[in-house]
């Protein structure tokens, strides 16, 4: 006996991984200016960066954010600046880039990132307290559920890459990408007031 709910909790990971955040922002203006083909690392950052939180929420660390005041003020305030700083960098999407030189977010930017996004800590916190399955020992309920989760997000990060990608063959005017970028900025915005609502 599992003690585990795999249909809910897959449907909890699908919803939670496909819906508009800040990851999937960030996928989509990478698609949009590189493509699919050399987006990889940024999915790989992004998909371990999250597996060390639902590591983290499932023995208990995420809720000393929940539950202490000062440290829940600090982490918004944190989050709130990296938000801003990644809504100003949104906002200036553009063309696919054909400049090679140009430094592209890798995998240190997308595993990092999940430190700071608070979707990624809503959805590890979640996850954990709601189907963390009850296994013969709780390293190998927390393993289990950290793979579970990495296998349908991976499939939604590669939807908003593509996404992206298809976009940029679509909106190749410079008024249409700002039109894009301000739309991205005020995603980013909203996100920001949620973490303070």
């Amino acid at each position: 006996m599992l003690g585990f709910d795999i249909a809910g909790y897959v449907i909890f990971a699908l919803v939670t991984s496909i819906t508009p955040g800040p990851n999937n922002y960030l996928l989509f203006s990478y698609g949009k200016k590189y493509g699919l083909k050399d987006s990889g690392k940024l999915m790989l950052g992004i998909s371990l960066g999250f597996s060390v939180l639902l590591y983290i929420a499932g023995y208990g660390i995420g809720k000393i954010v929940t539950e202490s005041k000062t440290v829940a003020i600090i982490f918004k305030v944190i989050c709130s600046l990296w938000l801003f700083y990644l809504a100003i960098i949104l906002s200036k999407i553009q063309s696919k880039e054909t400049d090679n030189n140009v430094v592209k977010a890798g995998f240190y930017q997308g595993f990092l990132m999940q430190f700071v996004n608070p979707k990624a800590w809503i959805m590890a916190i979640s996850s954990a307290g709601a189907f963390l399955p009850h296994l013969s020992n709780i390293h190998l309920s927390i393993f289990v559920y950290t793979i579970l989760f990495a296998m349908v997000g991976a499939p939604c990060m590669i939807s908003w890459v593509s996404f992206g990608d298809a976009i940029s063959k679509i909106l190749t005017s410079e008024k249409s990408n700002k039109i894009l970028g301000v739309i991205l900025f005020v995603l980013m915005l909203s996100s920001i007031a949620m973490i303070w609502m």
